[in-house]
């Protein structure tokens, strides 16, 4: 009996070995992930006005995030330059995080989806197409709203966890320098202009270029550089983008003291209001305390002139049955004069009280 109890306890042991294996081997176990850091650089594309960065698994699928200043598209394909996009049946959006926390577009997306709301499915449609999940083009595209591009400039870290099969990929994007990108897709495009020819020669003009801020920055001054040199163009675009985060940095320090100086105005002016709110209630309620007083005043007087006539009135009715006995009888007193008025009309003639 021992040894067939112990035989059974092996087994079980053994089976539960097998199953933690097997777990730990399950390849559907846990999320895969790609990080892109820095390193991989935004391609720009100012004709299109198109910026994209593209990066790879290794196991033969890359991941294209684009922008345009309306939209974030990220699609898959086969190959690097993006020419052969992969096609998907079942392709879902399972999240997209900024700094760590959910996108507020992204919600909306999901609370906006036609049948359900657990992740963004392909074939379903949210309100507006604000955002599109298209298997057989294999790409999720998100139209940016105003708070979402300022999350974007200014955030540190973008994950979209897309799921084009059994197992979710997170994609963790490192995006510190999508606001740098932003400024350099949307700079002037360089504008080319033949200097004047030298006295002694009329042949091969010199052309030169222009690195311009974005037209925000107008007090920013453009940067010239020789159009055939790419190394000068480069130097040229990296100045200006500097001269622009200087400036930003400096309008956000005016604007953070502006907003300062405008919450201390408006507390001193809550403060005030509330003082003077405060004395109007005050003198509202000695008001009504007055108003409360004299009216129990009145109704003690009022209710004090009723009792006296009520009195006033008890007492005649017992001096008038007291002297109509006399009356009755042909006699007058003189404590009865008061009430000589309801004697008989003979009293009355006969009376010498006054």
């Amino acid at each position: 009996m021992f040894k067939r109890f112990c035989l059974c306890f092996v087994v079980l042991l053994s089976v539960f070995a097998n199953v933690s294996i097997a777990n730990s081997n399950n390849p559907f176990a846990k999320n895969k992930s790609v990080n892109i850091g820095k390193d991989v650089s935004w391609n720009i594309d100012k004709e299109s006005i198109l910026a994209t960065k593209s990066s790879s698994d290794g196991d033969g699928s890359y991941y294209h995030l684009q922008f345009d200043n309306k939209q974030l598209k990220l699609f898959v394909s086969s190959d690097a330059q993006g020419a052969a996009p992969k096609s998907f049946t079942q392709l879902e959006i399972k999240n997209v995080q900024i700094d760590g926390k959910q996108s507020s577009l992204f919600k909306w997306c999901l609370n906006n989806q036609q049948r359900h709301s657990r992740f963004l499915q392909q074939d379903l449609t949210v309100k507006k197409n604000v955002c599109v999940v298209d298997g057989n083009a294999g790409s999720f595209v998100m139209r940016l709203n105003r708070d979402t591009l300022a999350a974007l400039k200014n955030g540190k870290r973008l994950s979209i966890m897309i799921k084009p099969f059994r197992t979710p990929l997170d994609l963790n994007y490192d995006i510190s320098d999508f606001d740098n990108m932003v400024l350099a897709l949307n700079a002037k495009p360089a504008a080319m202009v033949a200097a004047q020819p030298d006295n002694n020669s009329t042949a091969n003009l010199n052309k030169k270029c222009w690195a311009g801020p974005p037209a925000k920055y107008k007090n920013i001054k453009s940067v010239e550089y020789d159009c055939g040199d790419a190394v000068a163009k480069n130097d040229a675009e990296a100045w200006v983008i500097k001269l622009v985060n200087q400036q930003k940095t400096k309008d956000q320090k005016v604007a953070a003291v502006q907003a300062k100086a405008l919450a201390e105005k408006n507390k001193e002016r809550e403060r005030l209001r509330l003082l003077v709110e405060e004395k109007k209630q005050k003198q509202m309620a000695e008001k009504l305390k007055l108003e409360e007083a004299v009216q129990v005043e009145q109704a003690a007087i009022a209710a004090s002139v009723v009792k006296q006539a009520q009195i006033g009135d008890e007492i005649t009715q017992k001096m008038l049955k007291v002297c109509d006995r006399y009356w009755s009888k042909g006699e007058h007193r003189c404590y009865c004069q008061r009430y000589i008025e309801h004697a008989p009309s003979s009293i009355q003639a006969n009376s010498s009280c006054k």
